[in-house]
């Protein structure tokens, strides 16, 4: 699928939202512009052309224009069209690629994190929306863009950003991986709440209803990890929350993030962070007992 991939930060800003009803017989005009359109069709269907590609916007899909290219109508409205447009800039250059992998590997983070993290938007170019989750979004924004003041339009941002989480989370559910994307996050999830007891896949094969095998490849086709790995992950990210935010003895702390072994917590933790256990408490603790 054509996506355009955005770096974030620097965030997409709306710059416009607006909403239209076409009868039979209109063409929508030639235009240029420095800035992305985005066509949202929910009723009729909506010609046009852009760079001499020809796209039919019909009910339920959305097309997003880019800057710097010509488009226009090639065609009249059969019938009555209703559509919705937005206009965001991006300060960077964007990036149409053909994707068909989603993979979410984790960030290193902690939660004494004095930078933010960068991230990524993957906007489709042209797919299939689902109505229900967007329109009352974009008939939000359209009413605090009709009373639009400095503080709503920090509001405005907001709700566009739920907007584009909306156009990717619908053009993942479309896309050919769409089971094993779900059933990775699934698999993801489990994972963070059984933390406490020990790894057992015959268990998480009856809890999940899959074989091992095949939860095992959607996981890494998810995050890039196996199971396990990803396990470990999370068990020494809670453990060095425990270290740096509680009192806890070590044994202890190894314990609540499912190690019975503390000397196997002990080398694990130090193969992840280069640090021991102890160690990473005395750099990284955040407070101090008198």
């Amino acid at each position: 699928m054509l996506v355009l991939e955005l770096k974030v930060p620097p965030f997409p800003l709306l710059a416009t939202v607006g909403h239209t009803l076409w009868p039979p017989g209109i063409v929508h005009a030639r235009r240029q512009f420095d800035v992305f359109d985005i066509i949202i069709c929910v009723n009729g269907t909506l010609y046009m052309e852009e760079n001499g590609i020809q796209y039919d916007i019909k009910k339920g899909m959305v097309l997003v224009l880019e800057p710097g290219k010509m488009h226009h109508g090639y065609r009249p409205t059969d019938t009555n069209t209703e559509v919705y447009w937005i206009h965001f800039e991006y300060p960077l250059l964007s990036r149409l690629i053909d994707k068909n992998n989603w993979q979410q590997p984790l960030l290193n983070r902690t939660d004494q994190d004095t930078e933010a993290h960068p991230g990524m938007v993957d906007i489709p170019k042209f797919t299939g929306i689902d109505l229900r989750t967007v329109v009352p979004l974009l008939k939000e924004m359209i009413k605090i863009h009709s009373v639009l003041s400095a503080y709503r339009s920090y509001e405005l941002q907001v709700l566009f950003g739920r907007f584009l989480i909306e156009l990717q989370s619908s053009m993942k559910k479309s896309s050919p991986q769409a089971r094993s994307l779900f059933l990775g996050e699934k698999v993801a999830s489990y994972l963070a709440d059984c933390l406490e007891v020990p790894f057992d896949s015959v268990q998480m094969e009856n809890d999940l209803h899959y074989h091992f095998d095949y939860l095992a490849r959607c996981l890494k086709q998810y995050s890039g990890m196996s199971p396990l790995q990803y396990r470990h992950h999370l068990q020494i990210e809670r453990a060095k929350q425990l270290l740096a935010n509680s009192e806890l003895p070590l044994i202890q702390v190894g314990e609540q993030c499912g190690f019975r072994d503390n000397n196997y917590f002990t080398r694990l933790f130090k193969r992840q962070t280069s640090f021991t256990p102890g160690e990473y408490r005395k750099r990284y603790q955040v407070f101090q007992v008198n």
